[in-house]
Protein backbone atom coordinates (compact mmCIF):
# COMPACT_ATOMS: atom_id res chain seq x y z
CA UNK A 1 0.00 0.00 0.00
CA UNK A 2 1.19 3.46 -1.02
CA UNK A 3 0.29 6.77 0.88
CA UNK A 4 0.89 10.43 1.05
CA UNK A 5 1.87 11.35 3.94
CA UNK A 6 4.32 13.67 6.20
CA UNK A 7 5.03 11.14 8.83
CA UNK A 8 5.44 7.49 9.04
CA UNK A 9 3.71 5.47 11.60
CA UNK A 10 5.92 5.89 14.32
CA UNK A 11 5.74 9.47 14.04
CA UNK A 12 9.11 10.37 12.62
CA UNK A 13 9.11 12.79 9.57
CA UNK A 14 9.01 11.45 5.71
CA UNK A 15 12.16 12.91 3.18
CA UNK A 16 10.83 15.77 1.79
CA UNK A 17 11.89 14.72 -2.01
CA UNK A 18 8.96 13.43 -3.69
CA UNK A 19 9.86 9.86 -3.45
CA UNK A 20 8.42 7.12 -2.20
CA UNK A 21 10.10 5.28 1.01
CA UNK A 22 9.31 1.96 3.20
CA UNK A 23 7.60 2.82 6.54
CA UNK A 24 10.10 1.68 8.82
CA UNK A 25 7.11 0.06 11.79
CA UNK A 26 5.35 -1.17 8.82
CA UNK A 27 7.59 -2.83 5.79
CA UNK A 28 4.42 -3.30 3.20
CA UNK A 29 3.72 0.14 3.39
CA UNK A 30 5.26 3.02 1.47
CA UNK A 31 4.65 6.83 1.74
CA UNK A 32 5.81 10.20 0.46
CA UNK A 33 6.17 13.97 1.37
CA UNK A 34 2.77 15.80 0.38
CA UNK A 35 1.82 19.28 0.90
CA UNK A 36 -0.81 20.20 1.69
CA UNK A 37 -3.32 21.25 -0.75
CA UNK A 38 -6.45 21.46 -1.64
CA UNK A 39 -8.73 23.01 -4.71
CA UNK A 40 -9.13 26.27 -5.41
CA UNK A 41 -12.68 27.82 -3.90
CA UNK A 42 -12.60 24.81 -1.13
CA UNK A 43 -13.82 27.02 2.35
CA UNK A 44 -13.01 24.30 4.49
CA UNK A 45 -11.56 20.68 4.79
CA UNK A 46 -13.94 18.67 6.66
CA UNK A 47 -12.33 15.53 6.56
CA UNK A 48 -10.04 12.79 4.78
CA UNK A 49 -9.07 9.53 4.33
CA UNK A 50 -5.80 8.08 2.74
CA UNK A 51 -6.13 9.34 -0.35
CA UNK A 52 -8.92 11.53 -0.47
CA UNK A 53 -10.62 14.81 1.50
CA UNK A 54 -13.79 16.38 1.96
CA UNK A 55 -13.97 20.01 1.10
CA UNK A 56 -16.60 22.77 1.62
CA UNK A 57 -17.60 24.59 -1.45
CA UNK A 58 -19.20 28.51 -1.93
CA UNK A 59 -22.10 27.12 -3.01
CA UNK A 60 -22.32 24.49 0.36
CA UNK A 61 -21.90 21.68 -1.47
CA UNK A 62 -19.21 19.24 -0.38
CA UNK A 63 -16.16 18.50 -3.02
CA UNK A 64 -14.37 15.51 -2.67
CA UNK A 65 -10.90 15.31 -3.96
CA UNK A 66 -7.76 13.71 -4.44
CA UNK A 67 -4.82 15.39 -2.48
CA UNK A 68 -1.89 13.70 -4.06
CA UNK A 69 -2.46 14.53 -7.64
CA UNK A 70 -0.12 11.81 -8.84
CA UNK A 71 -2.06 8.94 -7.48
CA UNK A 72 -3.44 7.45 -10.45
CA UNK A 73 -4.84 4.64 -8.42
CA UNK A 74 -6.74 7.38 -6.34
CA UNK A 75 -8.02 9.60 -9.11
CA UNK A 76 -9.19 5.98 -10.73
CA UNK A 77 -11.35 6.01 -7.53
CA UNK A 78 -13.32 9.44 -7.62
CA UNK A 79 -13.97 7.88 -11.73
CA UNK A 80 -15.48 4.04 -10.24
CA UNK A 81 -17.10 6.39 -7.53
CA UNK A 82 -18.70 8.76 -10.36
CA UNK A 83 -20.01 5.71 -12.17
CA UNK A 84 -21.29 4.08 -9.89
CA UNK A 85 -23.46 6.96 -8.75
CA UNK A 86 -24.88 7.53 -12.25
CA UNK A 87 -25.92 4.38 -12.08
CA UNK A 88 -27.50 4.50 -8.88
CA UNK A 89 -29.35 7.45 -9.62
CA UNK A 90 -30.88 9.58 -6.87
CA UNK A 91 -32.11 7.68 -3.84
CA UNK A 92 -32.98 8.50 -0.38
CA UNK A 93 -30.98 6.07 1.21
CA UNK A 94 -27.67 7.09 -1.17
CA UNK A 95 -25.47 10.22 -0.93
CA UNK A 96 -27.16 12.99 -2.59
CA UNK A 97 -24.88 13.03 -6.16
CA UNK A 98 -24.34 16.13 -7.72
CA UNK A 99 -21.72 15.38 -10.69
CA UNK A 100 -18.18 15.79 -11.60
CA UNK A 101 -16.10 19.00 -10.75
CA UNK A 102 -13.16 19.76 -12.04
CA UNK A 103 -10.86 18.86 -9.10
CA UNK A 104 -13.46 15.47 -8.38
CA UNK A 105 -17.23 15.06 -7.46
CA UNK A 106 -19.34 17.10 -5.46
CA UNK A 107 -22.07 16.00 -2.88
CA UNK A 108 -24.45 16.95 -0.31
CA UNK A 109 -23.60 18.79 2.75
CA UNK A 110 -25.06 16.53 4.87
CA UNK A 111 -24.68 18.52 8.83
CA UNK A 112 -25.18 15.50 11.01
CA UNK A 113 -22.08 14.06 9.46
CA UNK A 114 -21.79 9.75 10.23
CA UNK A 115 -22.72 7.83 11.94
CA UNK A 116 -19.35 7.42 13.84
CA UNK A 117 -19.44 11.26 14.09
CA UNK A 118 -22.82 11.42 15.60
CA UNK A 119 -22.15 8.76 18.34
CA UNK A 120 -18.66 10.40 19.02
CA UNK A 121 -20.29 13.27 19.47
CA UNK A 122 -23.65 12.84 21.14
CA UNK A 123 -24.33 10.82 24.82
CA UNK A 124 -25.45 7.58 23.03
CA UNK A 125 -27.91 7.02 26.25
CA UNK A 126 -30.02 10.06 24.67
CA UNK A 127 -30.46 8.11 21.23
CA UNK A 128 -33.44 6.25 21.95
CA UNK A 129 -33.84 2.72 21.07
CA UNK A 130 -36.55 3.41 18.05
CA UNK A 131 -33.81 5.77 16.43
CA UNK A 132 -31.35 2.85 16.31
CA UNK A 133 -33.38 0.54 15.48
CA UNK A 134 -34.94 2.78 12.78
CA UNK A 135 -31.21 3.41 11.31
CA UNK A 136 -30.43 -0.26 11.52
CA UNK A 137 -33.63 -0.69 8.75
CA UNK A 138 -32.15 2.01 6.73
CA UNK A 139 -28.99 0.78 6.57
CA UNK A 140 -30.14 -2.66 5.74
CA UNK A 141 -32.57 -0.63 2.81
CA UNK A 142 -29.37 1.55 1.53
CA UNK A 143 -27.44 -1.80 1.34
CA UNK A 144 -30.36 -3.82 -0.41
CA UNK A 145 -30.66 -1.10 -3.37
CA UNK A 146 -26.59 -0.96 -4.44
CA UNK A 147 -27.17 -4.96 -4.18
CA UNK A 148 -29.92 -5.10 -6.55
CA UNK A 149 -27.93 -2.62 -9.10
CA UNK A 150 -25.02 -5.66 -8.84
CA UNK A 151 -22.79 -3.08 -7.10
CA UNK A 152 -20.56 -4.85 -3.81
CA UNK A 153 -20.08 -1.81 -1.13
CA UNK A 154 -16.47 -3.54 -0.24
CA UNK A 155 -15.98 -1.17 3.08
CA UNK A 156 -19.43 -1.33 4.62
CA UNK A 157 -18.39 1.32 8.24
CA UNK A 158 -20.37 3.54 10.28
CA UNK A 159 -18.50 6.17 8.80
CA UNK A 160 -19.94 5.37 5.40
CA UNK A 161 -23.26 6.23 5.81
CA UNK A 162 -24.46 9.62 6.45
CA UNK A 163 -26.97 11.36 8.68
CA UNK A 164 -29.19 13.65 6.74
CA UNK A 165 -31.45 17.02 7.96
CA UNK A 166 -34.11 14.66 9.33
CA UNK A 167 -31.66 12.23 10.68
CA UNK A 168 -32.28 9.63 7.93
CA UNK A 169 -29.38 7.22 6.62
CA UNK A 170 -27.61 7.62 3.11
CA UNK A 171 -24.65 5.17 2.16
CA UNK A 172 -21.81 6.63 1.00
CA UNK A 173 -17.98 6.04 -0.56
CA UNK A 174 -18.10 4.18 -3.90
CA UNK A 175 -14.51 4.63 -4.73
CA UNK A 176 -13.39 1.40 -3.59
CA UNK A 177 -16.09 -0.41 -4.59
CA UNK A 178 -17.00 -3.17 -7.16
CA UNK A 179 -19.46 -3.10 -9.90
CA UNK A 180 -19.10 -5.28 -12.75
CA UNK A 181 -15.60 -4.38 -14.71
CA UNK A 182 -15.15 -1.63 -12.10
CA UNK A 183 -13.18 -2.92 -9.20
CA UNK A 184 -11.92 0.02 -6.08
CA UNK A 185 -10.26 -2.90 -4.56
CA UNK A 186 -11.22 -1.40 -1.17
CA UNK A 187 -11.39 -4.26 2.02
CA UNK A 188 -13.25 -4.16 5.17
CA UNK A 189 -11.48 -3.27 8.41
CA UNK A 190 -10.98 -6.25 10.50
CA UNK A 191 -14.34 -6.06 12.91
CA UNK A 192 -16.44 -5.62 9.44
CA UNK A 193 -14.40 -8.18 7.48
CA UNK A 194 -16.00 -11.63 7.23
CA UNK A 195 -12.80 -13.73 7.84
CA UNK A 196 -11.81 -14.99 3.69
CA UNK A 197 -8.67 -15.29 1.79
CA UNK A 198 -7.98 -11.30 0.96
CA UNK A 199 -7.42 -12.02 -2.62
CA UNK A 200 -10.94 -13.37 -3.30
CA UNK A 201 -13.49 -11.11 -4.57
CA UNK A 202 -15.37 -9.62 -2.67
CA UNK A 203 -19.44 -10.42 -2.59
CA UNK A 204 -22.69 -9.99 -0.89
CA UNK A 205 -21.76 -12.19 2.06
CA UNK A 206 -18.84 -10.07 2.83
CA UNK A 207 -20.87 -6.65 2.61
CA UNK A 208 -23.99 -8.07 4.71
CA UNK A 209 -21.10 -9.60 7.10
CA UNK A 210 -20.06 -5.96 7.41
CA UNK A 211 -23.52 -4.82 7.73
CA UNK A 212 -23.71 -7.20 10.58
CA UNK A 213 -21.24 -4.99 12.28
CA UNK A 214 -22.38 -1.41 11.38
CA UNK A 215 -26.03 -2.68 12.80
CA UNK A 216 -24.28 -3.55 16.13
CA UNK A 217 -22.33 -0.41 15.81
CA UNK A 218 -25.94 1.16 15.95
CA UNK A 219 -27.73 -0.92 18.64
CA UNK A 220 -24.36 -1.31 21.06
CA UNK A 221 -22.48 2.02 20.17
CA UNK A 222 -19.59 0.43 19.94
CA UNK A 223 -17.56 -1.83 17.55
CA UNK A 224 -17.79 -5.46 17.74
CA UNK A 225 -14.85 -6.53 20.07
CA UNK A 226 -13.66 -2.71 21.20
CA UNK A 227 -10.68 -3.01 22.87
CA UNK A 228 -9.23 -6.30 21.29
CA UNK A 229 -6.75 -6.31 19.08
CA UNK A 230 -6.95 -6.95 15.71
CA UNK A 231 -5.45 -10.64 15.69
CA UNK A 232 -8.12 -11.70 18.64
CA UNK A 233 -10.83 -10.77 16.52
CA UNK A 234 -9.81 -12.21 13.50
CA UNK A 235 -9.63 -15.48 15.69
CA UNK A 236 -12.98 -15.07 17.28
CA UNK A 237 -14.64 -14.50 14.29
CA UNK A 238 -13.03 -17.61 11.99
CA UNK A 239 -13.91 -19.59 15.13
CA UNK A 240 -17.68 -17.98 14.72
CA UNK A 241 -17.83 -16.63 18.14
CA UNK A 242 -19.86 -13.26 17.57
CA UNK A 243 -20.84 -10.81 20.33
CA UNK A 244 -23.85 -11.06 21.88
CA UNK A 245 -27.06 -9.90 20.68
CA UNK A 246 -30.02 -11.12 22.91
CA UNK A 247 -30.25 -8.22 23.97
CA UNK A 248 -31.60 -6.22 21.03
CA UNK A 249 -34.91 -6.53 19.01
CA UNK A 250 -32.86 -6.87 15.79
CA UNK A 251 -30.20 -9.48 17.30
CA UNK A 252 -31.49 -12.32 15.44
CA UNK A 253 -30.83 -10.61 12.04
CA UNK A 254 -27.53 -9.29 13.47
CA UNK A 255 -26.24 -12.60 14.12
CA UNK A 256 -27.70 -13.48 10.70
CA UNK A 257 -25.38 -11.30 9.19
CA UNK A 258 -22.50 -12.59 11.02
CA UNK A 259 -23.46 -16.73 10.23
CA UNK A 260 -24.46 -16.42 7.03
CA UNK A 261 -27.36 -16.92 7.08
CA UNK A 262 -28.86 -14.22 4.54
CA UNK A 263 -28.28 -14.48 0.71
CA UNK A 264 -29.44 -11.00 0.25
CA UNK A 265 -29.61 -7.78 1.63
CA UNK A 266 -33.26 -7.66 0.76
CA UNK A 267 -33.57 -11.09 2.85
CA UNK A 268 -32.01 -8.98 5.85
CA UNK A 269 -34.44 -6.11 5.07
CA UNK A 270 -38.00 -8.14 5.42
CA UNK A 271 -35.69 -9.79 8.30
CA UNK A 272 -36.28 -6.60 10.27
CA UNK A 273 -39.85 -5.53 8.81
CA UNK A 274 -40.92 -8.93 10.68
CA UNK A 275 -40.10 -7.82 13.85
CA UNK A 276 -41.07 -4.40 13.08
CA UNK A 277 -37.69 -3.22 13.73
CA UNK A 278 -37.60 0.88 13.61
CA UNK A 279 -41.17 2.01 13.53
CA UNK A 280 -41.38 5.37 14.88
Amino acid sequence: MSEALATFSDGTAVPMDGKFHVDPSCPHSSVKYLESWHPPGVLEVLSGGNTARLGLLPDGTILKYVYDRDNRWAMKGLEIEHHILIALGNHERIVKYFGQHEYGLRFQFEVNGDIYRYFSETDFQTISIQQREKWVRQAAESVAIIHLKGIIHCDIHPKNFLLDDKLNIRLCDFAGSLFGELDGKAMESTPFFLPRDPLSTPNAKSDLFALGSVMYYIMAGREPYDGLSEDDITARYTRGEFPDVVEFGCGRTISGCWTGLFNSAQEVVVSLSEKSVGEV
